[in-house]
């Protein structure tokens, strides 16, 4: 796998106002002067136009306020009106407001969920001219994940505008373990497990049957989920001999663990590490805020490496992206907003009010170093799939994974195979060419 250009250039600030936890909190929204922005699409500089924006409450909310306070200040004759609909609920909320003209102009939603919205006709492809300015302010991968390629005709079209990316990296409590401690590879890693003596008190743990986490396991420098880009439905690459070996691991990991997956849940794990009761565990940038507000003294850094490989495990990359309501009766006004949201001046601003990974390059500022330690995993991610048919993986390998973790298939590499071998027939649809 080729290293990916640094998502992230940071640097440490040691100025009056740090990083701290997820947030620099602001109890009034502040306009923020943004330099030199041009529109690629031309936009109605006179009516009066409402934007109607949904987001996610805890950070994003603010962003929103004041990233349309910004706007307003360049386009008088527009303004912002944040409304609050989860991300995760906005693909069901989309399709049913929409149509009826109760819906916004933008919304939030993750990139994974970006060949449904179009299978559904939900949202507006990002115009010509737009798209090649959102490619010059983000990264990459980025610019990759808010891309969707049809498979049929091989044509690539942007529906996204990213405002981040995110991860999941190794969260350490160095009230437990002390950083030169922490693990570098999982044959470390189990080892400590093996020798830790502290009473009421979880090693590791992450959430094993979730495939978000354990794909990590199956995922190699060549293969990754659905071919290179993410669109081939005719095989998974999950069912490799180097998956088959790198589960050799995962397995010693679930013997050293000696908990089943129904009982390390996401909502235990971060239970655990939230109340101290965790050494280590697997998490994302979501919970920064949350740890640091408990009081909990941790760190951020990459996943302990696989046997036979000198670099952290390949995660998934989810990249957020705002996308515009097809039912939008201001398509350029829209479509205008969400560039503008991918400007270094905004990009910096939601660091700031959210503290989640920009999708631009960047510098923010990172007393803690915790950004960094999401950094370095993020090199070693690439975009999830977003075509419709992705979902078929989550259920497949998420049972594939429990019953490898829990003992239910047996841990010689023939048992091993036939177990991702059904998951990859289950999670796949053959080619009727």
């Amino acid at each position: 796998m080729k290293k990916r250009i640094m998502a992230v250039a940071l640097v440490v600030t040691m100025a009056s106002s740090v990083f701290s936890g997820c947030a620099k909190s602001k109890t009034k929204s502040e306009a923020v002067e943004v330099n030199n922005f041009e529109p690629g699409i031309e936009i109605d500089t006179s009516s009066k136009i409402e934007l109607t924006v949904w987001e996610s409450t805890g950070g994003p909310d603010e962003f929103i306020k004041a990233a349309g306070e910004s706007f307003t200040k360049l386009y008088p004759n527009i303004t912002i009106k944040y409304v609050n609909v989860e991300s995760a609920d906005a693909q069901t909320k989309i399709a049913l407001d929409g149509p009826g003209g109760n819906g916004p102009d933008l919304f939030a939603a993750a990139h994974n969920i970006m060949g449904a919205l179009v299978a559904g006709a939900y949202v507006s492809e990002v115009p010509a001219g737009v798209d090649e300015n959102v490619k010059k302010y983000v990264i990459e991968s980025a610019s990759q994940g808010a891309t969707l390629k049809d498979a049929a005709t091989g044509e690539s079209k942007m529906y996204g505008y990213p405002v981040s990316v995110e991860t999941y990296a190794l969260f350490y409590n160095k009230d437990i373990i002390e950083e030169k401690d922490v693990p570098k590879t999982m044959d470390d890693m189990i080892t400590y497990i093996e020798g830790f003596d502290k009473k009421d008190v979880n090693p590791f743990v992450f959430d094993a049957g979730n495939a978000y986490y354990s794909v990590m396991f199956t995922n190699t420098d060549e293969n990754h989920l659905y071919g290179p880009d993410g669109s081939d439905i005719t095989q998974t690459c999950m069912n490799t001999s180097d998956a088959v070996k790198n589960l050799q691991t995962f397995v010693k990991l679930s013997e050293a663990v000696k908990m089943p997956t129904e009982d390390i849940s996401t909502k235990y794990c971060d239970a655990m590490f939230l109340e101290g009761k965790a050494a280590m565990t697997v998490t994302g940038a979501w919970n920064i805020k949350t740890f640091e507000d408990a009081g909990i003294n941790f760190g951020v850094t990459t996943i302990p490496s696989l046997p036979g490989y000198d670099h952290p495990p390949i995660t998934f990359e989810g990249v957020r992206c705002m996308y515009v309501s097809a039912y939008s009766e201001h398509q350029a006004e829209a479509a205008a907003f969400g560039e503008f949201l991918e400007t270094p001046e905004m990009q910096k601003l939601r660091y700031d009010k959210t503290g989640t990974m920009p999708a631009a390059d960047i510098q923010v500022d990172d007393e803690k170093g915790y950004m960094a330690g999401m950094n370095a995993q993020i090199e070693y991610s690439y975009p999830m799939p977003n075509m419709s048919q992705a979902s078929l993986f989550w259920s497949a390998f998420g049972s594939a994974y429990s019953n490898i973790w829990n003992g239910v298939t047996k841990s010689d590499d023939a048992s091993i195979l036939a177990e991702l071998d059904a998951a990859n027939q289950t999670a796949t649809k053959k080619s009727t060419k």
